[in-house]
């Protein structure tokens, strides 16, 4: 996501690797955020999706950020 929290478009990846690593820890907090307030019974759908969505994310951030070394 950049500082909007729009999603980065897959199709025009961003060069700045700067501005990636940014993006990345902040996926990260979020992700972070989440997890600390998962429950431990009856986890609600949006919430999963939200886990998958900043999982995905990061994980193709991180590929952006190897493909710049």
């Amino acid at each position: 996501m950049d500082e909007e929290g729009q999603w980065i478009n897959k199709k025009e990846p961003c060069k700045d690797q700067q501005k990636l690593m940014l993006l990345l820890k902040d996926v990260e907090e979020k992700l972070a955020d989440l997890k600390a307030r998962w429950p431990f019974h009856s986890v609600q759908p949006r919430m999963v999706a939200e886990r998958e969505d900043l999982e995905e994310e990061r994980e193709r951030l991180m590929r952006l950020l190897d493909d710049q070394q």
